[in-house]
This record gives structure tokens, C-alpha cells and sequence, in this order.
């Protein structure tokens, strides 16, 4: 019997990740699958920590994990790739997710010469991404090899970040522009033909309750949220389910901090 976890909106948390990804197996069923669901970088510390991680158990479990693209990995790549799209890296408050890709030593000559630039902002933009490309350039091929990875589907479920077009089932594939995959926006909820994961809006925002901040919300029909909002509840929800059952689960932590599965989905 596999598994499949799912994961999203991890946006730079990098221990919050490793306490959640501690609830995954993927050793002992090579069958078993991981499916992180975008927005791995932006408002938390450590988003390169983040992506380097995500890239080494891509390498060390091939063909277990899949990595889709979320709206902040978007824009990051958007900004990164081109002359006049500086949109991202004006929202990065502090330039708290910049900073995470250098040592404090280094960082600080980059300041230094950014200070000298003020005014022009596109040689600003310029020189952080030359000095991304001189640091982590392997990096950032990679997380561009995911910039159209929009979905992944299995014979029950579709993963996705933001949601999908549900007008018609058989032309989901089709009736969904690109835009919608990663920044679909307010949540759909309801049957559908298969059920669908998304991260994106907080699992708390869906379920217009706050005590889903950090947890999974399911509608009750076909529609799993999964992003519970980590720069405020610190906790990445794992989505669990058992293939041979057809059920789902999640975790929770007790007062001591340890883990707790409970099921969200009853056996038929």
C-alpha cells in the first residue's frame, strides 16, 4: 500500500519544514510519493535553505518526489529572468528572502554597493541577480525546470497550488489558464471529480474559521487546502493518503510537542 504526503506554502520556514517533512516516509515503499505544492521561498528566513533541501530530496528519491510551481516561486523566476519585471523583488520586504542566499559577510558588501546605486533601481535589481547567478546559479536552473509545473495528477486526486477550472471535468486541462494554477483566487469548494489539493489561501481562510491555522481544511466534499499559513501558525500541514484505502489523514502536535496522525476522511 503507497502513500502519497502533500505540502504547501513552506515560504522560507526551514526548520518548520524539517519538523513536517519528519512525518514522511519515503524509505521504506519506493512507491511512495511527496508532493510539495509551491511557494517554498518569501516572508520567512531561510528560502534558500528551503530550495536546496527541496532539490536534494528531489535527487535522493528520484522519480518519489514532484515539485510543482507556486506564485512566489513564479515571480521570483519572472523578476530573475527578466530586464523589466521588478515586481518581486520590490515585495520582498527588507529583502529578507534576498538575504537568505548569503552569508552575513557577503551580504554586507552587496549592501554596500547597493547603497552606492540608490536611484537606479534596475542596476540595484541587476546586481542581485548577478550576484545569485556567481552563488547559486545550479540553483536556479533547477527551481526554472519547475516554472510549468503547474499540476500533478494521480487516478483520484489532482495537486495543484491555487486551484484549477472546474467548469467542465473533462476540460480542466484545457479551460485552465496558467494564471489560475498558481494564483487562483477566492478558493472553490464543492464535488468535483476528483478531489483536489491546493495550497495558496490559508486552510483558515477557506474554512472562515481560525482554528484551521495550521492545519488541513477538507469541505467535506472534494476539496483538501493545505497551506496553513506558516509566517503565522509556524506549522506546515502534511496531507497524508493511503492509496489502498482511499482515505486521508493529517498530523497534530500535542502540548509536548510530539505528533499526532488523526484521520480526516472515514474508510467507505
Amino acid at each position: 500500500m503507497s502513500t502519497i504526503y502533500g505540502l504547501s506554502d513552506i515560504h522560507g520556514y526551514y526548520k518548520e519544514m524539517l519538523d513536517s517533512l519528519s512525518l514522511v516516509d519515503l524509505k521504506s515503499d519506493q512507491s511512495n510519493k511527496l508532493i510539495f505544492v509551491g511557494d517554498y521561498i518569501s516572508r520567512g528566513p531561510d528560502s534558500c535553505a528551503v530550495l536546496y533541501h527541496i532539490k536534494q530530496l528531489e535527487q535522493t528519491y528520484p522519480g518519489q518526489v514532484v515539485v510543482l510551481s507556486g506564485n512566489h516561486d513564479q515571480m521570483f523566476l519572472d523578476w530573475f529572468f527578466s530586464d523589466l519585471e521588478n515586481h518581486w523583488l520590490a515585495a520582498d520586504i527588507q529583502l529578507r528572502t534576498t538575504k537568505s542566499f548569503f552569508e552575513p559577510s557577503q551580504w554586507n558588501i552587496i549592501y554596500d554597493k547597493l547603497v552606492d546605486l540608490q536611484g537606479a533601481p534596475f542596476k540595484m535589481s541587476q546586481l542581485i541577480k548577478d550576484e545569485l547567478e556567481r552563488k547559486h546559479g545550479e540553483l536556479i536552473k533547477w527551481l526554472l525546470t519547475k516554472n510549468k509545473s503547474f499540476f500533478y495528477e494521480t487516478d483520484n486526486q489532482i495537486y495543484v497550488h491555487a486551484g484549477i477550472s472546474e467548469v467542465d471535468p473533462e476540460l480542466w486541462k484545457h479551460a485552465t489558464e496558467e494564471s489560475e494554477f498558481t494564483w487562483k483566487y477566492p478558493a472553490e469548494t464543492g464535488p468535483f471529480y476528483k478531489d483536489i489539493i491546493a495550497g495558496h489561501i490559508s486552510s483558515a481562510e477557506v474554512a472562515g474559521d481560525e482554528s484551521y491555522l495550521g492545519r488541513v481544511y477538507w469541505d467535506q466534499e472534494n476539496h483538501f487546502f493545505i497551506d496553513g499559513d506558516t509566517p503565522r501558525s509556524k506549522t506546515i500541514p502534511i496531507l497524508k493518503y493511503e492509496t489502498k484505502t482511499k482515505t486521508y489523514s493529517s498530523f497534530e502536535k500535542t502540548v509536548d510537542g510530539k505528533w499526532i496522525e488523526y484521520r480526516i476522511t472515514e474508510l467507505n
